[in-house]
């Protein structure tokens, strides 16, 4: 059986996606689709609107056959480490190919690369130019070494994939392959006519709490009623930024300054921030905590960093510890995973003991408990422990 790999959030899994994964079958003749997925926390560094068992069944219903996890220390980073983490399970679970959707389709990612690896590496600017953001800085050197500048998300995104196969030695064993991406920019907000809506202008959706009717043009039927309930989750900029404040308020700054990525005088500045303004709400700090150094995104991160009390070792040790946490499969997906298991060189986890929730699986499991403790009706199951995949036919 020949499988195609697929990186996604599925924040939350609408048409685009199900026709992203149809396509990625279609045009390489795979058989089965393999999702390696972000878990309870996305990119941007807040929760996703509904948890990774729900996101699954999503995607299982919309043509996926396989849906390993996207491991905490990789889903919530820059692309660059999100990107590496990804591409390394997808080869590790067996795939050839990877599949992306991206704005400028016809670009040659892999070729624009290696273009750019050696310079990107040898440019000082890169490395301490502190006075604008990682990707301005990032595009103008690109640009020198290709002649591209790449704005647009998904392209972003294409190109850290092209990077991290070429940073894991995998050109001559994975392919990738992108499409063009149709119907609504990746952060439109607005709805159109179309049949495929962002992720961006649903969620936005969602806050209003309309009915499940106003979504059955974007996803499917079983997507639009979990919709129509809003977010699993209480709200970020209030219920969530409390016990942030009352984390730094009560953290003497010599500790703040040991978690991950609160380095290089954050840790002060946040401290500084905070304490001045325990009245102000979450917009108003956040305006007031971001300079031209960082972007909103890698603060937002830092922040969750924080929450979790992820120190530096913690984090580099999940890091150098990649597994495949399997979260649902269909029965072509279930036939691929027997396969491919003597192939694995990878730890598996199919069921979550104790001895992963203090071992390799230690922030994905602090992670899902804080997850839990912020949803908005009482946890009927662990995020974790005594979970089983969802397995459909």
């Amino acid at each position: 059986m020949t499988a195609v790999g697929i990186i996604a959030e599925y924040n939350p899994f609408h048409n685009g996606h199900a026709y992203h994964l149809a396509q990625a079958k279609m045009l390489t003749g795979a058989e089965t689709a393999v999702v390696v997925m972000s878990g309870n926390f996305v990119q941007r560094g807040v929760p996703a609107v509904f948890d990774k068992w729900q996101r699954t069944s999503l995607a299982l219903e919309g043509g996926a056959d396989v849906v390993y996890e996207l491991p905490f220390a990789f889903a919530v980073q820059p692309a660059h480490l999100f990107a590496r983490g990804a591409v390394n399970l997808l080869a590790r679970a067996g795939v050839d190919t990877i599949v992306f959707g991206a704005e400028h389709a016809q670009l040659d990612f892999l070729a624009l690369a290696k273009q750019a690896r050696s310079l990107l590496m040898s440019n000082q600017a890169f490395r301490t130019d502190y006075t604008q953001t990682y990707a301005t800085v990032f595009n103008d050197v690109l640009a020198q070494a290709t002649g591209e500048r790449l704005s647009d998300p998904n392209d972003l995104l294409g190109f850290a994939y092209a990077t991290a196969v070429l940073e894991l030695d995998l050109a001559d064993e994975i392919r990738l392959l992108p499409i063009q991406r149709i119907g609504a920019a990746y952060h439109q907000t607005a709805i159109t006519d179309s049949q495929i809506a962002s992720a961006t202008a649903l969620r936005d959706l969602m806050q209003r709490r309309v009915s499940a009717h106003e979504y059955e043009a974007f996803v499917s039927s079983q997507a639009a009623a979990l919709l129509s309930q809003g977010p699993q989750t209480k709200e970020w900029s209030t219920d969530w930024y409390h016990l942030l404040q009352y984390k730094v308020l009560t953290t003497p700054v010599e500790d703040l300054s040991t978690i991950y990525q609160l380095n290089d005088g954050l840790a002060y500045r946040l401290k500084e921030q905070m304490t001045r303004q325990t009245d102000a709400d979450y917009q108003t700090f956040m305006t007031s905590f971001k300079s031209k150094r960082y972007t909103w995104s890698r603060l937002q991160r830092t922040l969750l960093y924080t929450l979790l009390n992820i120190r530096q070792q913690e984090m580099q040790q999940a890091l150098d510890q990649p597994y495949l946490r399997l979260l649902g499969a269909s029965k072509t997906g279930r036939a691929f995973i027997k396969q491919q298991r003597k192939h694995v060189s990878i730890p598996v986890v199919n069921h979550v003991t104790h001895e992963d929730t203090t071992g390799i699986l230690t922030l994905d499991y602090r992670a899902g408990k804080l997850y839990e403790l912020m949803i908005k009706q009482p946890v009927r199951q662990a995020m974790d422990t005594g979970r089983i995949p969802l397995f459909i036919e």
